[in-house]
């Protein structure tokens, strides 16, 4: 069993402080008899943010700040973004590499609740697997994007993961090439609906250990286990409690939030987003689906290749 448990996050200034949320409820349910490095993947956080982070360290936890700079810039001309993703989306494709001493890691999203103890996810045996991940429940539960990942990525509805929660295999990653595998595959097809994900799930196909769904229960339409079994929440998509004050499982956030002390800065910006706001995120979420039908429709899609070729 290894001394260090790492934990990996990914997000930029904005999306701090609900990384601090979720690393205040990480701690407070942890195995306190491990100890953990949580590693903020960036390219720029504030100093006032850093600070709040640091405070959370003590004998159990540490606390670090890792530039992915350098990585970013020898890969981003090749990098598809979205209107409304950052680059941050692409940041745990590095951390095999960027951490040689690590043989596994956890990736987790900045807009989650840990309700469970991360030793027990971490201590999951991987075996030859590349990731340990839970259903992504968008695929499963709307026929639209489910027929995208069988119609494009040539992957089952069912045995798709969603890659906001995952035990990564860094060893394996490495001795199989994964990074060097996604640029090369960034140059193949532009994956323009779920971007990094669609390309993990490539990447990965049929070497998931698959996860009980309360380890990512996403809150997207029938929640995938009981409220009881959850360990860790996902605020997916349109989902957030900062953004909507009836969001479902939205008291498990503030429950955390209200320990920090970004709070304020949390609750103002909850009370700031507008009905249009609000408008423009059905939008997006029907543009999405769009995207994902004129995808399924192409000729020329991804899978449709790889059968022609």
């Amino acid at each position: 069993m290894n001394d260090i448990i790492p934990v990996f996050y990914a997000c930029d200034d904005i999306f701090a402080k609900f990384a601090i949320v979720s690393i205040r409820s990480l701690i407070e349910n942890a195995d306190r008899s491990r100890r953990y490095r949580i590693h903020i993947l960036n390219t720029g956080i504030s100093e006032a943010h850093r600070d709040e982070l640091l405070k959370m360290q003590d004998e159990h936890f540490s606390v670090c700040f890792p530039d992915v700079t350098a990585f970013l810039e020898s890969i981003q001309d090749r990098l598809p973004i979205r209107d409304y993703y950052t680059k941050t989306t692409y940041y745990r494709l590095f951390i095999s590499e960027m951490f040689p001493e690590y043989e596994k890691a956890v990736y987790i999203d900045s807009d989650t609740i840990v309700l469970g103890n991360m030793a027990e996810l971490y201590d999951h045996d991987l075996k030859d697997n590349y990731v340990a991940a839970a259903h992504e429940q968008a695929m499963v539960q709307e026929n639209v994007y489910g027929t995208y990942v069988e119609k494009v990525l040539g992957i089952s509805r069912n045995a798709y993961f969603n890659a906001g929660l995952i035990v990564l295999n860094c060893k394996a990653f490495r001795e199989n090439h994964l990074l060097a595998k996604f640029v090369e595959l960034l140059g193949v097809y532009n994956f323009v609906v779920t971007q990094d994900e669609d390309y993990l799930n490539v990447l990965c196909k049929d070497r998931v250990l698959w996860l009980h769904p309360g380890w990512n229960t996403e809150v997207f339409g029938i929640l995938p286990c009981a409220e009881d079994e959850i360990k860790i929440i996902h605020y997916i998509m349109v989902s957030k409690p900062w953004h909507y004050s009836d969001c479902r499982l939205q008291e498990y956030f503030w429950h955390y939030a209200d320990k920090t002390g970004v709070v304020e800065d949390i609750r103002r910006e909850l009370a700031s987003y507008t009905d249009e706001q609000r408008q423009e995120d059905a939008a997006s979420c029907e543009r999405l689906l769009q995207t994902a039908k004129d995808e399924t429709a192409r000729e020329d899609n991804y899978l449709n290749r790889l059968q022609k070729s």
